[in-house]
């Protein structure tokens, strides 16, 4: 039950402001050691998927005209790029680690990092200048960065999008919520051909895969409604409260994989 439940919080918030919920549920079920990293892994990237498919499938079956493909299309082929460069990095990690944490470990600390920057972006938003970039190689090379990140990390990256979209392209927030989660859709559709292509798809059970899968597109749903009906402040705020969350989540997990456990 409390399976279902994370996953339907983060996908409903992640829903509302633009990111997979990935960004929650990996970290958590890594805190509380659900399964072995990789199989968190595919979990997370395959409940993100099926939540991105729902909001985004839903937005171009209306045509709200909310995906500005022009400028995610780019974004969203560079990611894949960068996706598969993001799995081998963490495929030869694991291989290569002195202990199962150590994948773990690094992971928070890289997420750490990156999501310190997105809070600070968030919190000083209002006096940073967006620069509106019209080249499709800066594109693509942002994308590719943005795939690289989230392909390592195992989520969907949607709130390393955000920023991206706001600075890079003046998106304003719930614009740019929807042309993050169109970004991760491609992204992770590549990402889970590749591994059913290279056999790489972990042990799990089918039941948690059903029961994510299912609270993923709960999520998307309630998010989607609440996302039309709220103000882009509001959105901002919750994005920063999530963000604050997952430091301190990480924080634990960065000290539990380095000490082994």
């Amino acid at each position: 039950m409390y399976l279902f439940i994370l996953v339907f919080v983060s996908c409903c918030i992640g829903a509302v402001c633009g990111f997979g919920g990935g960004v929650v549920i990996k970290p958590v079920l890594d805190l509380v050691q659900y399964d072995s990293t990789q199989t968190v892994y595919f979990l997370s990237g395959c409940t993100v998927l099926s939540m991105s498919l729902y909001t985004v499938g839903v937005s171009f079956f209306r045509k709200e005209k909310s995906v500005k493909t022009a400028v995610s299309t780019p974004l969203a082929v560079g990611a894949i790029v960068g996706g598969m460069i993001g799995k081998e990095i963490f495929t030869y990690l694991l291989q290569t680690a002195p202990q199962a944490g150590t994948v773990k470990a690094v992971q928070a600390v890289v997420l750490i990092f990156l999501t310190v920057c997105c809070l600070l972006y968030i919190l000083f938003k209002k006096h940073i200048r967006p620069l509106h970039t019209e080249s499709l190689l800066t594109s693509c090379g942002i994308g590719i960065f943005l795939g690289t990140v989230s392909g390592f990390l195992g989520i969907g990256g949607g709130q390393f999008n955000l920023i991206v979209l706001y600075f890079f392209f003046g998106m304003n927030t719930k614009i740019a919520a929807t042309n993050s989660l169109y970004i991760i859709l491609l992204s992770k559709i590549s990402n889970l051909l590749l591994q059913i292509v290279t056999h790489s798809v972990p042990a799990f059970e089918i039941s948690s895969l059903l029961i994510m899968i299912a609270a993923g597109i709960c999520g998307g749903i309630i998010g989607r409604a609440v996302n039309k009906r709220v103000t882009d402040k509001v959105v901002d705020g919750l994005l920063g409260g999530v963000l604050c969350a997952v430091i301190v989540i990480c924080i634990f997990n960065a000290a539990t994989g380095f000490s082994g456990r």
